[in-house]
């Protein structure tokens, strides 16, 4: 009975060896941190806020020229919306971040945006890391995000658990969200509105969207309300000749 009770508690005693071995390398692989973050978080503050008031000046330029009847691109790099993260999101946005959330930041690969932030809790402290996949779809302004993992440092998480919120947030911005499934995969279909009360009887179209090294390409072109009503009356008659 001794000899039982004593392989017993060797049993317990391994188990519990066991069980705290797995638990650090579990904490320490929650506490790995992406390359592209590290060295994002060390950039100096002043090349921070120089490449976020670079990118606020672009997207003005780019708000211009979408007023205007023509076709227009852009091209922003990584470190200017790291710059902005940096810089200007903490002074002018920081309650549009999630409770817990701080730093986040980009990385801009072909066909890639990586995305990480520091995750702090009572119970948790990680970076929190995202992989997501962009294209355009044949619908009209709207662009599929696929959400490829999400990790806490080198961690799998269920995706599945961060869907509700994204959608919440889009609400709160009125953003236009739909999810679906593809391959086992949550792919988001964001809207971008075609029409806006600054472009009154415009109508913008995103024809392209490309990932890049380091950057995102934007082009498109904005189109009268007189000249998509002429092009909707020749579609017209073509699609009656073709009857």
């Amino acid at each position: 009975m001794r000899r039982a009770v004593r392989i017993l508690l060797a049993l317990v005693g391994l188990g519990g060896v066991a069980a705290g071995v797995a638990l650090l390398v579990l904490y320490r692989a929650s506490q790995e941190v992406p390359d592209f973050y590290e060295e994002a978080l060390a950039v100096a503050p002043a090349v921070h806020e120089q490449a976020g008031e670079n990118l606020e000046h672009q997207v003005q330029t780019l708000q211009q020229e979408v007023t205007q009847v023509g076709r227009w691109e852009m091209l922003f790099s990584d470190r200017q919306i790291n710059g902005w993260l940096a810089y200007e999101l903490p002074r002018r946005f920081a309650a549009a971040l999630p409770r817990g959330v701080s730093e986040p930041r980009v990385a801009i690969q072909p066909d890639r945006i990586f995305v990480a932030c520091r995750y702090d809790t009572k119970k948790v402290s990680s970076v929190v890391s995202l992989e997501l996949e962009t294209m355009l779809t044949d619908e009209p302004n709207v662009v599929a995000v696929r959400v490829k993992s999400v990790k806490a440092g080198s961690l799998p998480l269920p995706v599945s658990q961060f869907l509700d919120q994204i959608t919440t947030k889009a609400a709160k911005a009125d953003l236009d969200i739909r999810w679906l499934e593809e391959d086992g995969e949550p792919v988001a279909l964001l809207t971008i509105p075609a029409q806006h009360e600054q472009y009154r009887y415009k109508t913008v179209l995103l024809e392209q969207l490309e990932c890049r090294d380091g950057e995102v390409f934007l082009a498109g072109r904005t189109e009268s309300e007189s000249s998509l009503l002429r092009t909707a009356a020749v579609t017209r008659r073509n699609n009656r000749w073709v009857e």
